[in-house]
């Protein structure tokens, strides 16, 4: 029964940080979309209402990005891309410093851990707002070469 357990809190453990890496990397929609419903609950819209605000919000920004991340400019570009990684990058170093700093002592190997992850994360990011500029143009490209 001990192993059964230790497995199952194991199993969980993994499934919570895949959860926070998830959301870390979708940092920046999900602090629009809940931003926008928190100032639209706040204001006494309703719950409905300030739901269906915060996905709208989420959307609007992930489009933003993807707009960005699609423009030929390479200033619109990188600014797309840094929309995406830099609040993924924030938010992965301040979620491995609370994990970290519960499991070992405050000093330099938190704050080492928490940078490696801020990078890890970030780039992860970067890497997909990068992956999203180039899904569309990849395609409009194969389909212009082949005509």
């Amino acid at each position: 029964m001990i192993v059964i357990a230790t497995l199952l809190v194991l199993i969980a453990a993994v499934l919570c940080a895949r959860l926070l890496y998830s959301l870390a990397i979708h940092a920046l929609p999900l602090w629009c979309g809940g931003t926008l419903a928190w100032w639209i609950f706040h204001v006494q819209s309703g719950l409905a209402l300030s739901a269906l605000a915060g996905i709208g919000g989420a959307i609007a920004a992930l489009v933003i990005v993807q707009l960005l991340s699609q423009s030929r400019a390479l200033p619109l570009r990188i600014a797309g891309i840094a929309m995406l990684a830099l609040p993924a990058g924030i938010a992965g170093y301040f979620a491995a410093r609370g994990v970290t700093a519960a499991v070992i002592d405050e000093g330099t190997m938190v704050d080492v851990l928490s940078l490696a992850s801020a990078a890890l994360l970030g780039g992860t990011a970067a890497m997909r707002a990068l992956a999203l500029g180039r899904s569309e143009s990849g395609k409009s490209a194969l389909a212009s070469s082949s005509v």
